[in-house]
């Protein structure tokens, strides 16, 4: 009996285990499926969120931007690279902002997220807060314009149109949070963002060597402006050097000769030869890229499908196109300083020097436009243009055809029209051979280039999740 008893008493515990077991499997699973319903559901109310999100503030801060870097042609502006830092600078903090809250996108710097954060307010403050940390800068006034009225005024207005309470709070402080992380990691940049005179390159001596440029808005003498900004951490290339271009012709070459020629009869400041719409065009993009093709984005975001750019989309596309713009310029540079060649106005009056019996000095020739005091090989303004045109191009689905209606602050009321955004990509090219800054080799390089980089910036930046 006691063996009888003990084995039915062992079967009703091994019974009562299994049924305890299954219990808790049963309860195990409940829980398990009960918490991934609600991240699903979380997912998609921050999917929906995201979705249904105004660009409005986005852009509201895009085109504060583009208003303060609009600049006569004669009047006090920022140099198109440092301009171009800074705009990468605001478009990348709202981007992070918007991503903070919801992860679509990879971001540029890392924050804590916040789901709760009210994005108006993030985009605002992230912004802000990185236009005052650049002006906080030792150069601040090379970078950023010094007129604050629209940018406290445009803040002031968004946090006002909140309503107080925690979305609002949270939103401003996952705004500083992303302009703080996004400023600390580019807090090594300082040493290379001098516009002015520290650490210049040695004047050049022989044939093809960079000449230093009498410059009006250096009466003291410049040098080579913006000396180290090639060594500016790249945003989103691998190295600085990445795209470095190939050689520029040697003096001698027919090539070189051919190119001279060139922009000696079409870029001089009394062209007998250039048209009045070549010096119209020559003028007219002679502004800093990141206003120019601001333009040309919106208008291409606008007639794309306007309802289908959220927010975040919005931020995204912003954000390549200024990003891919910095990086152009510090690519650029880095191949100017290698390369190191002479300006077109130094080539032209040492044309007897160059050992080319093609090439005919001419002392007292000038360009339609005074040079900027660095190297002329490639051509910055091809490619910042041309890297701009590739995003935008690569960004809504490779279409290329649109009518564009383009303004310019270099010449107020007139409006340039083009079928495409590649027609206005090689206008901007060719207009530095009509104001005397290039040659037309360093236009064709440089517009390639931009085309390379900016499939590059396309394919490989904020990526999607």
């Amino acid at each position: 009996m006691k063996t009888t008893w003990v084995a039915t008493r062992n079967a009703r515990q091994i019974k009562t285990g299994y049924i305890l077991l299954i219990a808790m499997l049963l309860l195990d699973f409940s829980c398990s499926k009960n918490n991934d319903l609600e991240l699903i559901e979380e997912e998609n109310a921050m999917m929906s969120k995201s979705a249904n999100t105004s660009p409005n503030t986005v852009l509201a801060w895009n085109q504060v931007m583009e208003d303060l870097y609009t600049f006569s042609l004669n009047g006090p502006g920022t140099p198109p690279p440092s301009a171009s830092y800074t705009w990468a600078l605001v478009h990348l903090a709202m981007h992070d902002a918007l991503n903070g809250i919801v992860p679509r996108y990879e971001t540029y710097a890392g924050v804590p997220r916040d789901k709760d954060a009210n994005p108006d307010a993030a985009v605002s403050q992230a912004a802000y807060d990185v236009l005052m940390a650049i002006n906080q800068l030792p150069f601040a006034p090379a970078y950023l314009p010094q007129n604050f009225q629209s940018i406290n005024a445009l803040l002031a207005e968004t946090l006002d149109g909140i309503p107080d309470g925690e979305a609002k709070n949270k939103g401003i402080a996952l705004g500083h949070a992303v302009a703080e992380a996004i400023m600390a990691k580019r807090a090594g940049d300082t040493p290379n963002l001098a516009p002015g005179v520290p650490n210049q390159p040695a004047e050049g001596t022989q044939p093809g060597e960079y000449r230093y440029l009498p410059y009006p808005l250096a009466p003291n003498g410049m040098g080579y402006a913006l000396a180290n900004f090639h060594k500016l951490k790249p945003f989103f290339m691998v190295t600085n050097d990445m795209f470095r271009s190939e050689p520029p012709y040697e003096t001698s070459s027919p090539e070189y000769a051919a190119d001279l020629n060139e922009t000696k009869d079409f870029g001089a400041l009394n062209s007998q030869v250039r048209s009045a719409d070549q010096t119209e065009l020559g003028v007219f993009w002679a502004e800093n890229s990141s206003r120019g093709w601001n333009v040309v984005a919106r208008i291409v975001r606008d007639s794309y499908n306007e309802k289908s750019q959220n927010a975040w989309k919005t931020a995204r596309y912003l954000a390549l196109v200024h990003s891919a713009i910095a990086d152009s310029y510090i690519s650029i540079f880095e191949s100017k300083m290698y390369h190191y060649f002479w300006r077109p106005i130094t080539a032209i009056q040492l044309a007897d020097n160059d050992g080319n019996d093609a090439t005919t000095a001419d002392p007292s020739w000038v360009p339609l436009l005074n040079t900027p005091p660095l190297g002329e090989y490639p051509s910055a303004h091809a490619i910042s243009g041309s890297v701009a045109g590739q995003v935008i191009i690569r960004f809504f689905d490779d279409r290329d055809n649109y009518e564009l209606n383009l303004d310019s602050g270099y010449m107020p009321g007139v409006i340039r029209s083009f079928s495409s955004v590649s027609d206005a990509v090689r206008e901007n090219s060719l207009s530095r051979i009509y104001i005397g800054y290039h040659f037309r080799l360093a236009v064709d390089v440089g517009e390639a280039l931009g085309k390379e980089l900016g499939d590059y910036v396309y394919e490989n930046a904020l990526k999607e999740k």
